[in-house]
């Protein structure tokens, strides 16, 4: 009866469908990954046993491994997510082609990321399988591109957030001007307002966003672009700062996941 009424209860069937989430293996995956890379970076500063040190290249390989088969189908979302955004011509074309870009940009990245895991299961330039393949420009720069990839991906969204700042910043301003539309004004003051409330109806018009949620979404493009970044190389960056991007990132994908699993 005990048993039953753990079964039955909704934290466990909670916890379940989040189980049973692909992606949130994946995003789990990731976190380990990140968590690991940033150990690596601190290994010398850390009482770690040389065996221990000499364990974490291979454990950050494993987890890169086993997230990428997760991943493999992803790109046709993103595809029908970039199909869906050229097709719509009634939203705020800023919103509109700032997601087409960003979908576009996964759907390349994530191709990359197939070829990349050909890459480490030997399949693509590995000995005597496919060498010539292998010597490939765009197979042994596969991982430059990926980043080059993610970092269009990431710039399309952080463009897309700037636009649903202004348009919540707009609605704001757009209610103000009611307010003080309300009180007795001349008649040539009014006809100026009412010509400024019309051009800011079509802001107030566009669907209600959460403030809290687009700022969520902003901090981990950013972090997410700093990544991509270093790895397309653009900057430099330690494994020091990166670890810790990845893992923030990794938990904030991990908590939206696990919301939208209630």
């Amino acid at each position: 009866m005990s048993l039953e009424l753990i079964v039955q209860h909704p934290a466990y069937k909670h916890l379940l469908k989040f189980a049973n989430s692909v992606e949130a293996r994946e995003k789990l995956l990731r976190l380990l990954q990140y968590f690991v890379r940033f150990l690596r970076y601190w290994k010398f500063r850390s009482a770690f046993s040389p065996e221990i040190a000499q364990l974490l290249p291979s454990l950050q390989q494993a987890f890169t491994l086993l997230r990428k088969p997760l991943r493999i189908l992803k790109p046709l979302n993103h595809l029908s997510g970039f199909s869906a955004c050229v097709s719509d011509q009634l939203s705020d074309p800023i919103l509109r082609y700032g997601e087409a870009i960003k979908q576009l940009g996964l759907f390349l990245f994530l191709s990359c990321d197939i070829i990349q895991l050909g890459k480490m299961l030997g399949l693509l330039g590995g000995k005597g399988v496919n060498e010539k393949l292998g010597q490939n420009k765009l197979i042994k720069n596969i991982n430059k591109y990926a980043g080059l990839m993610w970092s269009i991906a990431l710039i399309g969204g952080i463009a897309k957030n700037i636009r649903q700042f202004q348009i919540i910043v707009s609605r704001w301003y757009f209610e103000q001007k009611k307010l003080k539309n309300n009180v007795n004004a001349n008649a040539s003051a009014n006809a100026n307002v009412n010509k400024e409330v019309d051009d800011d109806k079509k802001i107030h018009k566009l669907p209600l966003m959460s403030l809290s949620k687009i700022r969520r979404d902003f901090v981990k493009n950013v972090f997410d672009l700093v990544i991509a970044s270093n790895m397309y190389g653009t900057i430099n960056v330690s494994d020091g700062l990166i670890g810790p991007l990845g893992m923030a990132t990794s938990v904030i994908a991990i908590q939206d996941l696990w919301n939208s699993c209630r």
